[in-house]
Protein backbone atom coordinates (compact mmCIF):
# COMPACT_ATOMS: atom_id res chain seq x y z
CA UNK A 1 0.00 0.00 0.00
CA UNK A 2 1.26 3.49 -0.88
CA UNK A 3 2.10 5.41 2.31
CA UNK A 4 4.32 8.27 1.12
CA UNK A 5 4.57 9.93 -2.28
CA UNK A 6 7.29 12.47 -3.06
CA UNK A 7 6.89 14.44 -6.29
CA UNK A 8 9.36 16.96 -7.65
CA UNK A 9 9.05 19.00 -10.84
CA UNK A 10 6.18 16.94 -12.22
CA UNK A 11 3.52 19.05 -13.99
CA UNK A 12 2.16 21.56 -11.43
CA UNK A 13 4.19 20.23 -8.47
CA UNK A 14 7.48 22.02 -7.75
CA UNK A 15 8.00 19.79 -4.68
CA UNK A 16 5.48 17.97 -2.53
CA UNK A 17 5.54 15.18 0.05
CA UNK A 18 2.21 13.46 0.64
CA UNK A 19 1.46 11.02 3.42
CA UNK A 20 -1.61 8.85 2.93
CA UNK A 21 -3.89 7.48 5.63
CA UNK A 22 -4.63 3.79 5.99
CA UNK A 23 -8.30 3.75 4.99
CA UNK A 24 -9.61 6.89 3.31
CA UNK A 25 -7.95 9.90 1.73
CA UNK A 26 -9.83 12.88 0.30
CA UNK A 27 -8.19 15.10 -2.30
CA UNK A 28 -9.76 18.51 -2.88
CA UNK A 29 -8.59 21.64 -4.64
CA UNK A 30 -9.29 24.30 -7.22
CA UNK A 31 -9.55 23.46 -10.91
CA UNK A 32 -6.08 23.08 -12.38
CA UNK A 33 -4.41 22.54 -9.01
CA UNK A 34 -3.15 19.04 -9.89
CA UNK A 35 -5.68 16.64 -8.32
CA UNK A 36 -5.85 14.40 -11.38
CA UNK A 37 -2.08 14.56 -11.88
CA UNK A 38 -1.57 13.51 -8.27
CA UNK A 39 -3.87 10.51 -8.75
CA UNK A 40 -2.17 9.56 -12.02
CA UNK A 41 1.28 9.75 -10.41
CA UNK A 42 0.12 7.64 -7.45
CA UNK A 43 -1.48 5.10 -9.81
CA UNK A 44 1.72 4.86 -11.87
CA UNK A 45 3.81 4.23 -8.76
CA UNK A 46 1.42 1.58 -7.42
CA UNK A 47 1.08 -0.15 -10.80
CA UNK A 48 4.86 -0.41 -11.31
CA UNK A 49 5.31 -1.71 -7.78
CA UNK A 50 2.53 -4.31 -8.18
CA UNK A 51 3.84 -5.43 -11.58
CA UNK A 52 7.34 -5.88 -10.16
CA UNK A 53 6.03 -7.81 -7.14
CA UNK A 54 4.04 -10.13 -9.42
CA UNK A 55 6.92 -10.90 -11.78
CA UNK A 56 9.82 -11.16 -9.30
CA UNK A 57 8.53 -11.14 -5.71
CA UNK A 58 11.84 -12.08 -4.05
CA UNK A 59 14.30 -10.03 -6.12
CA UNK A 60 15.24 -6.51 -5.12
CA UNK A 61 14.44 -4.33 -8.14
CA UNK A 62 17.30 -2.49 -9.80
CA UNK A 63 17.17 1.31 -9.99
CA UNK A 64 17.45 1.25 -13.80
CA UNK A 65 14.45 -1.10 -14.06
CA UNK A 66 12.32 1.05 -11.78
CA UNK A 67 13.25 4.27 -13.59
CA UNK A 68 12.41 2.78 -16.98
CA UNK A 69 9.21 1.08 -15.81
CA UNK A 70 7.97 4.21 -14.05
CA UNK A 71 8.82 6.45 -17.03
CA UNK A 72 6.94 4.07 -19.35
CA UNK A 73 3.93 3.96 -17.03
CA UNK A 74 3.86 7.77 -16.68
CA UNK A 75 4.04 8.08 -20.47
CA UNK A 76 1.09 5.69 -20.85
CA UNK A 77 -0.98 7.34 -18.13
CA UNK A 78 -0.38 11.02 -18.98
CA UNK A 79 -0.02 10.57 -22.77
CA UNK A 80 2.31 13.57 -23.33
CA UNK A 81 3.90 14.28 -26.72
CA UNK A 82 7.17 13.40 -24.98
CA UNK A 83 8.16 12.65 -21.40
CA UNK A 84 9.88 16.03 -21.02
CA UNK A 85 6.48 17.72 -21.30
CA UNK A 86 5.62 16.38 -17.82
CA UNK A 87 8.45 18.24 -16.11
CA UNK A 88 8.12 21.79 -14.84
CA UNK A 89 9.81 24.41 -16.96
CA UNK A 90 12.86 26.27 -15.64
CA UNK A 91 12.93 30.03 -15.52
CA UNK A 92 14.74 31.05 -18.68
CA UNK A 93 13.74 27.88 -20.57
CA UNK A 94 14.41 24.19 -20.48
CA UNK A 95 13.05 21.51 -18.16
CA UNK A 96 13.84 20.45 -14.62
CA UNK A 97 14.44 16.81 -13.73
CA UNK A 98 11.31 15.03 -12.48
CA UNK A 99 11.53 12.92 -9.36
CA UNK A 100 8.93 10.50 -8.04
CA UNK A 101 9.56 8.42 -4.94
CA UNK A 102 7.08 6.19 -3.17
CA UNK A 103 7.05 3.97 -0.12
Amino acid sequence: MLKLLHIENLTVFPKVDLTFGEHLNVIIGENGSGKSHLLKAAYAAIAVSAQRAATAPTDTPKKAFLETALADKLRNVFRPDDLGRLSRRRIGGGHNTCKLFYL
